[in-house]
């Protein structure tokens, strides 16, 4: 039924192509001139951001940094480049082989508000074969719920952002916000108040139950990505997703270092002092207060995760100290490091301190 509906209202049944609601997202989350962005720092992370290889997800999340910092012509580079790069199963940004199934979607912002501006059908028809593949092809739980990725079926915290916000983006908020209240449902730890990694659904229970800091950091920032597309009509989801968002930032608080850092592991204090958890509560935190559904009583806290993972910039412009690839399992740099950097400074500039 998703994939009839998607098709009747995109347009592609019988008549031009139309995606919903892609016209008033994008004039209601209008782009701003980036002169003014790019301190001296900034573009240092920005230019080492850009030397990276990247896997789909990277070059997404990079392509929505340059969204969030206003710089329409980064983004549409990325834009394009992501549409190049499409599989020939719809999934977006795919570099030779890709497992991610999710993933793919996370530059589908870019790629609306540049099919938007240029008024290029190609690049509409590109958003259309993402969606199509999300709703039709991608496997998924007998509930419905999108598989991370091909390697087993599994959801992971990490998909409530790669694919949700976007999708709501696209127009289709009902279909977003189910995919990550299945995610939520399965793996967040109310005793804790943060989210265990990866779910496994032929055994129905959590397969890697460590409270990641990177994978809450994708949970964190995706809940609140999500919340701010959804539309008024979703009114009570939008709350539900807000009252998760204070929960988990208290949650995650509690383990809060001196240094305003947090371990790999949030709980574990054996793991390794890692830079991409503070970055995306800090990020949080700006964001919901400059929406007025966060109270301004830990916007301190937030200023000075800022300030430590400012600290974690090296002379090159690479922040150091976020699980790096290949494997993320030990402390280096990202393309998505550099990015959330970026994200959390312009959700920095918009509090008008």
């Amino acid at each position: 039924m998703i994939r009839r509906d998607f098709l009747l209202k995109s347009g592609l049944i019988g008549g031009a192509f139309i995606l919903p609601a892609l016209s008033s997202n994008c004039k209601n989350n209008t782009i701003k001139e980036p002169e003014q962005f790019y301190t001296p720092v900034r573009r240092k992370v920005m230019m080492a951001m850009l030397s990276m290889q990247k896997q789909n997800w990277e070059h997404g999340i990079a392509s929505q940094a340059f969204v969030e910092a206003g710089d329409q012509q980064m983004m549409m580079f990325m834009a394009k480049e992501a549409v190049l790069r499409q599989g020939s199963d719809g999934r977006l940004a795919v570099m030779s082989i890709a497992n991610g199934i999710n993933d793919s979607a996370t530059p589908l912002e870019a790629v609306l508000r540049t099919a938007e501006i240029l008024d290029d059908r190609e690049m509409k028809n590109a958003a259309a074969r993402m969606l199509t593949y999300l709703f039709e092809t991608a496997p998924r739980t007998e509930e419905g719920f999108i598989h991370h990725s091909y390697h087993g079926p599994e959801l992971w915290s990490d998909s409530i952002y790669m694919a949700p916000p976007f999708v709501a983006f696209a127009g289709y908020p009902e279909e977003a916000y189910k995919q990550a209240k299945g995610i939520i449902d399965r793996l967040w730890i109310e005793q804790e108040s943060l989210f265990a990694y990866r779910w496994n659904a032929d055994t129905g229970e959590i397969s890697h139950p460590n409270l990641w800091g990177l994978a809450n950091a994708h949970a964190i920032s995706g809940m609140t990505k999500l919340e701010s597309h959804l539309p008024e009509r979703m009114a009570a989801e939008k709350d539900l997703l807000r009252d998760y968002i204070r929960k988990h930032i208290t949650g995650c608080l509690k383990y809060l270092r001196d240094d305003y850092l947090f371990h790999n592991n949030i709980n574990d204090p054996s793991t390794f002092v890692e830079t991409s958890f503070a970055m995306r509560a800090a990020d949080t935190i700006f964001k919901g207060i400059t929406a007025g559904w966060l109270e301004r009583d830990q916007l301190e806290t937030a200023l000075n995760m800022r300030k430590a993972v400012h600290a974690r910039v090296d002379d090159l412009g690479y922040v150091v100290g976020v699980p790096g690839p290949p494997s993320y399992s030990s402390p280096g740099w990202s393309s998505e490091g550099q990015a959330f950097f970026l994200m959390m400074e312009a959700s920095y500039d918009n509090l008008h301190l």
